[in-house]
């Protein structure tokens, strides 16, 4: 049993405590903000077309809230990371955003401080005991206005445990062969969520009901054209 107990001694030390690694030099530029929509997909012109944005109520471009993570060293990850755990692995376990309304402009910079929340120890069915750890990041502009919150979650456990009970890899997927139909459609739905932004305007929690059909995204890398 001694192999199965995680030592958390490292960690608790960074409980409470803020943590600096490390925060991006240069302000945002507008083709940092153009790239990240073109890399999310996400086919809203506020973020991409300089003339659409001007007519706009913001007047120039804007990056997407989702831009913050991208102005972060490491994607925020950090501060939920903290620690040794002897003979452990780490996964991430994603994360949590909260928005306050400062929209990312080019020439802004962000300010990220971080600490180290907290964690939790649980047994779960692929690794026996495990920690769960939290860790929050602050952004804030310039000028010192807050543009959001982050709390991320790392998952760490011990690998002999996990290999000793050899839940993961017993199954094996076989790659899906795509015909020709199945990609055209997916060309189809693909194209219609890029039409689907065209105007910069994304419906209100109100605007939305029970039973809406919504533009559909495809998730993941296109497959190759027919």
């Amino acid at each position: 049993m001694g192999d199965r107990i995680l030592d958390c001694s490292d960690i608790d030390r960074y409980l409470g405590k803020p943590m600096q690694p490390a925060r991006m030099r240069d302000p945002v530029a507008p083709n940092d903000i153009r790239r990240w929509a073109q890399g999310m997909h996400y086919p809203n012109r506020l973020h991409y077309d300089d003339d659409f944005a001007a007519e706009s109520r913001f007047g120039r471009l804007v990056a997407p809230q989702s831009f913050a993570v991208a102005m972060d060293y490491g994607h925020g990850c950090h501060p939920a990371g903290v620690g040794k755990i002897p003979g452990s692995h780490l996964i991430f376990g994603g994360e949590e955003w909260w928005f306050f309304g400062s929209l990312i402009r080019p020439g802004d910079k962000l300010f990220q401080q971080r600490r180290f929340d907290g964690y939790d120890v649980k047994d779960t069915s692929f690794a026996g005991p495990t920690v769960f750890q939290r860790g929050d990041t602050e952004h804030r502009n310039q000028h010192g206005v807050l543009v959001a919150r982050e709390r991320a979650t790392a998952i760490r456990y011990l690998i002999a445990e996990a290999n000793r009970r050899g839940v993961f890899g017993k199954e094996r997927a076989t790659p899906k062969r795509w015909d020709k139909q199945e990609l055209a459609e997916i060309h189809e739905l693909r194209l219609s969520w890029i039409l689907s932004n065209r105007e910069g305007r994304s419906p209100r929690w109100a605007d939305v009901q029970v039973g809406d059909k919504l533009p559909r995204r495809v998730i993941g890398l296109s497959p190759p054209p027919v």
